[in-house]
């Protein structure tokens, strides 16, 4: 009778959490699902019509598509790569005791707190063609003429990969700071005794420490990097001419511009099996080690 009633009340403790995860994750998932095999407009349920796998192969023939793919390769790959060295730099560094590490973490650590809407809103203003940035380059005699730093094909997408790291460079730092309090003293002592050089110590000892800490911030700017919407949005609404598109910006576009709520929701599948893939994989990776 007892355990019938912990079983009861454990249920009901759980409940909020299972009605969660139907409306908003498994839902979700299956709906989208089932509109990647229908053409519709959107609003009016009556006008969905389904299209069996004629979404799926316009998606292989979309040149802004494999754009946006390229990109979100090129985002996650940068992204991941900078935001953890930069992330493992900047902790060793607050680690190291030196003077004004408070005030260093803090000025680091501050753009994680604001929004990327406010973000990309910020770094839009400095990089306009009349903007601080530019300004102050026309008052070293560096250029000439102003940069279009997001008015050129050819750099617009690393301006916002750049805003990125500078935003979320603190949170991993943090990270790694929490990992770095949990390395053993006495081995680093010991390292230092047996004559080991602090790259040494780094490599042989702290970061082998730190691959749990490491597995977590790859994972985390991955699946962050797959599916980043909003700063690119903002900044270049996946332009000009298309060549800044990530899978997020162009579903958006698919979905509320062109009002294809089909052929977005198999770009949201996209995003659903790499974003997993990525995460097997670094998992997989993690364990082994």
């Amino acid at each position: 009778m007892l355990q019938q009633r912990t079983g009861r009340i454990g249920f009901i403790f759980t409940l909020p959490a299972i009605i969660f995860f139907l409306g908003f994750i498994l839902i979700p998932v299956f709906s989208t699902f089932f509109l990647s095999f229908t053409e519709w407009k959107g609003f009016n349920l009556a006008n969905i019509r389904l299209s069996g796998l004629t979404n799926f192969a316009n998606l292989f023939k979309d040149k802004v598509f494999f754009i946006s793919l390229k990109n979100t390769f090129m985002f996650v790959i940068v992204t991941t790569a900078a935001l953890n060295i930069l992330g493992f730099l900047g902790a060793s560094i607050i680690d190291s005791g030196i003077r004004a590490t408070r005030l260093f973490k803090n000025l680091i650590f501050l753009p994680v707190l604001l929004s990327p809407i406010i973000i990309g809103i910020m770094w839009s203003r400095m990089l306009d063609a009349f903007g601080v940035i530019n300004q102050f380059l026309f008052s070293l005699h560096v250029i000439k003429t102003p940069i279009l730093f997001l008015g050129d094909q050819r750099v617009a997408l690393y301006t916002v990969i750049g805003a990125t790291i500078w935003q979320y460079t603190g949170y991993d730092m943090l990270l790694y700071y929490a990992g770095l309090q949990g390395v053993p003293e006495e081995l680093i002592e010991a390292a230092t005794i047996d004559g080991a050089s602090k790259a040494a110590i780094k490599l042989k000892i702290i970061l082998p420490v730190l691959s749990p800490v490491i597995a977590v911030t790859m994972l985390l700017n991955i699946v962050g990097g797959f599916k980043v919407f909003d700063i690119v949005y903002i900044m270049t609404a996946g332009g000009p001419n298309n060549s800044s598109h990530v899978f997020a910006t162009y579903l958006f576009q698919s979905a509320f511009r062109f009002n294809k709520m089909g052929y977005a929701s198999v770009i949201a599948i996209v995003i659903i099996f790499f974003s997993f893939i990525a995460a097997v994989i670094r998992l997989r990776i993690g364990r082994e080690k």
